[in-house]
């Protein structure tokens, strides 16, 4: 859920009055509820660092028609393409190419952002237990808005709305894009089980990001001026995988601290996975599962719970927001709700022992 304001205006959202004018010091860039389900989002650093040879994602939410008129809310989706390593002759390191693409939709004015961007991320195993990575990123984005759809202060003589009247607000375009870039380094250890039943694994991961380094304008007039350059973003997160010993429980605790201008964000929480069935080690001829269920706090905004099913390759993600920030009174409490898919190619995360890779992954 982003801290970006919407309006229950009946024409205009108080969103598109931020992108119109360019100001951003009241928005946060948009993210998932799913913390770590769509990483190149977090750090350009994770590209690569899963258990596989092959990722791909898609992200999906919904949130804040409780509030907007017309059920016009926000809505935003994701794809991510990642590559664990294209160099396979190299035994103590990986080089994992990622390519991502969202679009986000909001407000009566039809506010639209689409980014696509390609990330390239290199980790170094310093022994069997411990990696570090750093990821660039470069992405290009369209804002785009429907004019159509809003109304003006001048358009309204006597209390009536006229839609002769030409909106005095000068030349507003119907979109601009921009470049844009990000850079991050991560921090991966992974202690793997001691034999094949044990589930005495730990894993741990934890780092820092920019994005938005070259400050993009973020004007419909077409010129920069001051509030009109969008905030970098620095990102810190922190998460680990947990095995209770000897049972087929795993504990996944998280945090996620964001900081864009002077809108900050703290998220924490935890899951809990249970493994119904380890997938057969050496066969494959038996498809693992698991299924996770947790709950993460947004501070001072949301209550986030969480629920996933695993099989195989494939993950699903869902979760709902629980809105309980000053909102709570227009919202009554009703937030946001995300799905996520995931495929991984050669997943060993509810495999016993090691599975394929370094077991930090």
């Amino acid at each position: 859920m982003r801290t970006k304001t919407l309006s229950v205006s009946k024409s205009l959202t108080m969103a598109a009055i931020g992108l119109l004018f360019g100001f951003t010091a009241s928005s946060q860039d948009i993210h998932f509820s799913q913390l770590f389900e769509n990483p190149l989002s977090l750090n350009p650093s994770l590209s690569g660092a899963f258990a596989g040879n092959v990722m791909a994602e898609a992200n999906y939410k919904n949130q804040w028609n409780s509030v907007a008129q017309n059920g016009n809310g926000y809505s935003t989706m994701a794809a991510t393409l990642e590559f664990h390593n294209m160099l396979k002759t190299w035994g103590s390191g990986y080089l994992s190419p990622g390519f991502s693409v969202f679009q986000d939709e909001s407000g009566d004015a039809h506010i639209t952002q689409l980014e696509a961007a390609f990330t390239l991320a290199s980790g170094v195993y310093l022994d069997d237990k411990n990696c570090i990575s750093a990821g660039l990123q470069a992405g290009w984005a369209q804002n785009s808005i429907q004019l159509s759809s809003l109304t003006w202060d001048n358009q309204y003589v006597n209390g009536a709305y006229n839609s002769s009247i030409a909106p005095d607000e000068g030349t507003i375009g119907n979109s601009f894009t921009y470049a844009d870039f990000a850079a991050g380094v991560s921090w991966h250890y992974g202690n793997g089980e001691t034999n094949m039943s044990s589930n005495d694994g730990l894993k741990a991961s934890a780092g820092a990001a920019i994005y938005h380094i070259n400050e993009p304008n973020m004007s419909y007039f077409n010129q920069s001026y001051q509030g009109s350059q969008l905030y970098m973003k620095y990102t810190f997160y922190g998460n680990m995988e947990i095995g209770v010993q000897n049972t087929n429980l795993r504990v996944l605790p998280g945090a996620v601290f964001l900081s864009q201008g002077p809108a900050t964000e703290f998220d924490a929480g935890a899951k809990l996975r249970y493994v119904i069935k380890p997938e057969s080690k050496y066969t494959g001829n038996h498809k693992g599962t698991a299924v996770d269920l947790g709950v993460y706090y947004r501070v001072g905004d949301a209550a986030i719970v969480l629920a996933g099913f695993e099989w195989g390759n494939y993950a699903l993600g869902a979760s709902y927001d629980f809105n309980t920030s000053a909102l709570t009174t227009a919202s009554h409490g009703a937030g946001g709700f995300e799905i996520s898919l995931k495929y991984t190619h050669e997943n060993p995360s509810i495999k016993p022992g090691e599975g394929t890779t370094r077991s930090m992954f």
